[in-house]
């Protein structure tokens, strides 16, 4: 019996000593059975940031923010794999030890936090010291040794297939520009200009993704201190008006805006026409219309994706809305839905929420929706890429 209380005594004693550990700490306990990974420093573009056994960098999510829980799984988890552990993590030089902890998965498996946050991969990164996740979608950031936050814009310049051909584009896939009235390393581009022209920013020597020749890249400080990517001696801007990956909307504005090539000279012919659709207001409704007014619609019998079932004569009485290049968003068109298929004769027909749009030929003006309910079968279309019945 008193041999039992004192077994109570010191399993007591044991849960108070784990409560009151745990009371300024909200990180689940750490396991002390099995291999712990162990957790370094390494040496980034960014600076000295955390990196795993592997030495690839590690990333926190702005997104984690209930204690003890990731917000990251399914296709977040692929794109971001998680730092796992069987047993407590181990600090390497350079790592406060007080601050490793970990956090049970849905799956039980243990996650690595540090100061409170789990810790991920990118999936992108392929050897020590690549930080291409940084900032990305503004919520992913790597992790200083300090367990502060590290959110360092690292510019990272690529290359996209447009219109146009291969050019520059920035971290968002946005395309990027150069001004022609610019000095070498110099911008002229200020106040109402740099509002209408961003400058691509970076706090750090940008990055040269594939396709882009590092040699090109430098930067330039503006007239506030900030440092602005530069190509060949071109300082690079984005559009204001270019809204998704593809936009070449400032192409030749003026005459002094132009896309840039990947071997660092511009081009400077004219981008294709991309057809615009807009939302116009007619008796059914905020329906899609066309540039110029006249009303779209959609083929029940459009049923394959990537493809239209309306060829010869249903063509000649259903004119498909065709495009030279990425089609553009009116006011109130989500350009998220637009898209293109290539119809039979190589051509492009522009989509929405991934149903080919066509006109009427006998609609003769603008608003009219002649053309609405034809054979059960033909339907115009409103802002959220439904037919309307």
């Amino acid at each position: 019996m008193k041999g039992s209380s004192v077994a109570r005594i010191i399993l007591g004693g044991a849960f108070l000593a784990l409560a009151l550990a745990g009371a300024g700490n909200v990180q689940a306990s750490v396991p002390t059975q099995g291999k712990g990974v162990t957790v370094k420093v390494g040496k980034t573009p960014l600076g000295s940031v955390l990196v795993g056994p592997n030495n690839r960098t590690l990333y926190m999510f702005t997104k984690d923010t209930k204690p003890g829980e990731s917000a990251c799984y399914d296709q977040c988890a692929v794109n971001w794999p998680p730092l796992i552990t069987e047993g407590a993590p181990v600090a390497g030089a350079g790592v406060n030890a007080s601050l490793l902890g970990t956090i049970t998965r849905t799956n039980g498996a243990l996650q690595v936090t540090y100061n409170g946050m789990p810790l991920y991969y990118w999936s992108k990164d392929k050897r020590p010291g690549d930080v291409g996740g940084q900032n990305v979608n503004g919520v992913w950031f790597v992790v200083n040794p300090d367990g502060t936050s590290n959110t360092q814009k690292l510019a990272r310049v690529q290359v996209a297939k447009t219109a146009l051909g291969n050019v520059l584009v920035g971290p968002s896939g946005l395309t990027l520009y150069a001004f022609a009235n610019d000095k070498k390393n110099e911008s002229t581009c200020y106040d109402q200009c740099a509002a209408n022209w961003p400058p691509l920013l970076t706090d750090v020597k940008p990055l040269a993704e594939a396709g882009v020749n590092a040699r090109l890249l430098g930067t330039t400080t503006r007239t506030n201190g900030t440092m602005q990517v530069t190509y060949n001696g071109m300082p690079l801007y984005y559009w204001v008006n270019d809204k998704v990956p593809g936009d070449l909307l400032g192409q030749g504005v003026r005459g002094v805006w132009f896309v840039v090539a990947p071997n660092g000279r511009t081009i400077t012919k004219p981008a294709p026409v991309g057809a615009k659709v807009m939302l116009g207001n007619t008796g059914l409704g905020n329906i899609l219309v066309a540039e110029n007014g006249m009303t779209l619609y959609m083929f029940a019998k459009d049923t394959t994706p990537g493809e239209s079932a309306c060829y010869d004569a249903c063509a000649a009485a259903w004119p498909p809305l065709l495009t030279e290049a990425r089609p553009q968003a009116g006011e109130g068109v989500d350009p998220a839905k637009l898209g293109t298929i290539k119809r039979k004769d190589g051509k492009l027909q522009v989509t929405y929420n991934g149903m080919p749009l066509y006109l009427w030929v006998n609609d003769k003006a603008p608003g009219d929706t002649t053309g609405q309910n034809v054979n059960g079968v033909w339907f115009v279309v409103n802002a959220a890429g439904e037919p309307v019945k």
